[in-house]
């Protein structure tokens, strides 16, 4: 079984960001898992997730994010969630990550709350 899921990375100063595009289910959820653990490793502690080109996520992959922001918030980091489009919005106040995670409108506004 195939999925359509790309990430894509970039860094400004010290956030960095990773932009999720297309379907982040079970097959998936752990290579984003495994992209933030091996920036943590590398002392990287300030993301930005842009979910602008997300159509899915699954209870996997949200159950993760939880997890990383956990650990990158005691490390005295943190992670924030841009461009969510109303589906997935909806799925994280039903769940309540709404009330854990920043979300911004744009990555510029993501990057001016880290400073």
């Amino acid at each position: 079984m195939t999925t359509n899921f790309e990430i894509i990375e970039k860094s400004i100063d010290d956030v960095r960001i990773i932009k999720v595009q297309g379907e982040l289910d079970a097959l998936v959820a752990p290579k984003l898992k495994e992209k933030i653990a091996k920036q943590i490793e590398m002392d990287v502690t300030k993301f930005i997730i842009d979910f602008e080109e997300l159509v899915h996520i699954n209870s996997l992959a949200m159950g993760i994010l939880r997890g990383k922001l956990r650990i990158v918030r005691e490390l005295g980091g943190d992670i924030k969630l841009v461009a969510l489009n109303d589906h997935i919005k909806t799925i994280f106040e039903m769940i309540g990550l709404d009330e854990l995670f920043e979300i911004y409108s744009t990555e510029q506004e993501a990057l001016n709350s880290f400073k």
